[in-house]
């Protein structure tokens, strides 16, 4: 060390400040988490409204660079949305979940079940701009960490017009329900 304090520190619960409901930053340039970060994120996750919870490892929502370690329940429901511009990629950690691709009327063009490396699914994607997409969580959890380029803008993102609302929650599951009802359906009917 030359005279200077390191930037990196391993991140205690007291070192997480909740910019709004269940999205953590900490004052670290360099934060290191371990599970303890995780655990705390899953009981977030599993008593707020939105059902998850986030830790940016980012110093703010204006950087160029994001990267979050998500918690979502498995009643989250994540609205089919695209991002214009911007690439996203995501890599599951714990848990199971049907990554969803949509065309831009709704029809669903596939449906990848997704897990940890040692699940035997795929564990990583790299999402393209402007490929509607949603998540549907088959495990009580799913912890995942998702990068993206910032700054952060909302009109950034479309959510999708033929899909239930973000914020409307019991619609939107029991759409995500229907859509892979209806694909297991079509792959029986196939089998047989």
């Amino acid at each position: 060390m030359h005279g200077r304090a390191s930037p990196a520190k391993i991140i205690e619960l007291e070192d997480l400040v909740e910019v709004v409901s269940g999205v953590y930053y900490s004052p670290y340039a360099l934060p290191i988490v371990d599970a303890s970060v995780i655990e705390f994120l899953k009981q977030k996750a599993r008593a707020i409204p939105q059902r998850r919870a986030r830790f940016c490892a980012h110093q703010s929502s204006d950087v160029e660079q994001h990267e979050m370690l998500i918690v979502s329940h498995s009643e989250t429901y994540i609205a089919p949305h695209r991002h214009f511009e911007k690439l996203e990629s995501f890599v599951v950690l714990e848990g199971l979940a049907d990554v969803i691709l949509f065309d831009e009327e709704g029809g669903v063009e596939k449906i990848i079940k997704m897990g940890s490396p040692s699940s035997g699914h795929p564990f990583f994607y790299f999402m393209p701009p402007r490929q509607f997409h949603s998540l549907s969580i088959e495990t009580e959890v799913l912890v995942f960490l998702e990068s993206t380029k910032g700054p952060f803008h909302r009109e950034d993102c479309e959510h999708a017009i033929w899909a239930p609302d973000a914020k409307d929650t019991a619609n939107g599951r029991l759409y995500i329900e229907s859509i892979l009802r209806m694909a297991h359906d079509l792959q029986r009917s196939q089998r047989a």
